[in-house]
């Protein structure tokens, strides 16, 4: 089957239908997401050959890819609200992010080897500097 180039998004052009499949994001690649997939869907079946169109079953397989991206964005979604929720709640899990990244502080920089939580706050433990706190790190890298 042949889709005319206008019908394609911007830098989609040689994009099949079929190699579509088991993306799981928003964006498919090469500019496509869920308006493109359907705008897709919707120019192939306009300009199928009507002497051989589409089986059933590819069209059923093209339905659940679509419905399988947009379940999985939810998901995504979902998920990303509450890895945020969560990090705002709880400054420990955000410093905990750390681990392994150089930090500088107004006596020197070293490696962040673990994060640890008292009275006095948050306390980052760094290499070539001891115990530090976390409200005393100038710089992230």
């Amino acid at each position: 089957m042949s889709i005319p180039p206008s019908i394609l998004p911007s830098g989609a052009t040689g994009i099949g239908s079929t190699e579509t499949s088991g993306q799981s994001s928003t964006n498919l690649g090469n500019g496509l997401n869920e308006s493109s997939f359907l705008t897709l869907l919707s120019a192939e079946l306009q300009y199928q050959n009507p002497l051989q169109p589409m089986s059933n079953t590819q069209f059923i397989a093209q339905l659940a890819q679509f419905s399988t991206l947009a379940a999985t964005n939810s998901e995504e979604s979902t998920l990303q609200s509450i890895l945020s929720a969560v990090q705002g709640q709880n400054p420990l899990m955000s410093a905990a992010q750390l681990i392994g990244k150089t930090v500088t502080t107004s006596l020197g920089s070293g490696q962040v080897t673990s994060v640890t939580s008292n009275t006095q706050g948050i306390l980052l433990d760094v290499n070539g500097l001891g115990t530090v706190n976390l409200q005393s790190i100038t710089g992230v890298s």
